[in-house]
């Protein structure tokens, strides 16, 4: 008996199975196949793993194979991190016009800023969190000081902040909180649907994610945090997408092994 509970064993790509088949004979069983046949009777679906793999197998597979070979991944745990990560959709379409917009726009911000300029995803990420809550409670910029300070302490990366450095920071931050407070003609006819779980789903949205910024919003956590049901979800959503409050750029898919969200900018 074992409580392992395969992940990839029924999806459809089986590549990922196979993978998956070997991951588990070589850390849980000892590389003993029967063993892994017994417990979850799979001898027939792992024969057609095994074919599928050897003709269609990409390097990313192969990639996952040699590493556990080699002993690069060790456990259980260190392969499903690993698999993990071929289940996160590549951007295409408008997700990748959405990326590569933003790699311009960091390094036109790098030529701008020159010594100003702050190379420090984490404490931005973190300085994109604080402006929400700073927001919200209609801090002065006596707090948004302290914040930004604060932040740069906790995310030194072995270089402190110049004073160049911290204004860009603290402007950021105050930056972010002007639009985060922001109300505009697209939240005021959001307010106006009959459906009041349009804006009531809209304030979620807001309160998690700033203009200009993309949030992954899969209809199990939209449901949640709106109290309404998955199946309305989609209909709420379309609203929001024709109201120009947000814009859809990559569809979610749908499934309990799937971990494909609908990913969503914020447009005001």
């Amino acid at each position: 008996m074992t409580d392992i509970q395969p992940k990839y064993f029924d999806q459809a790509d089986p590549c990922l199975a196979y993978l998956e088949f070997t991951a588990i004979k070589k850390f849980a069983f000892n590389g003993r196949a029967t063993d892994v046949y017994d417990a979850f009777d799979c001898s027939r679906k792992s024969m057609v793993w095994t074919e599928v793999a050897s003709k269609k197998a990409k390097q990313e597979h192969k990639d996952i194979l040699a590493s556990m070979r080699k002993g690069e991944i060790a456990s259980l745990d260190a392969f499903y991190a690993e698999t993990s990560k071929l289940l996160k959709p590549k951007p295409r379409g408008n997700m990748l016009k959405d990326k590569k917009k933003r790699t311009a726009q960091k390094a036109y911000q790098r030529d701008n800023k020159g010594d100003a300029f702050i190379d420090n995803d984490p404490l931005f990420h973190a300085a994109a969190k604080a402006a929400v809550e700073l927001a919200e409670a209609r801090a002065d910029r006596t707090a948004v000081t302290a914040k930004a300070a604060a932040l740069a302490k906790e995310f030194d990366d072995g270089t402190p902040l110049s004073d160049a450095q911290m204004s860009v920071l603290r402007d950021y931050i105050e930056q972010r909180i002007d639009k985060h407070q922001m109300l505009d003609r697209v939240e005021a006819a959001l307010i106006d649907d009959p459906d009041k779980n349009v804006y009531y789903m809209w304030g979620q949205i807001k309160r998690r994610c700033l203009k200009g910024d993309t949030i992954a919003w899969p209809q199990s956590l939209a449901a949640k945090h709106c109290h309404c049901s998955k199946s309305s979800v989609a209909e709420i959503m379309e609203k929001l997408v024709k109201a120009g409050a947000v814009k859809q750029l990559e569809k979610g898919k749908q499934g309990s092994n799937s971990q494909q969200a609908a990913i969503y900018r914020r447009e005001v």
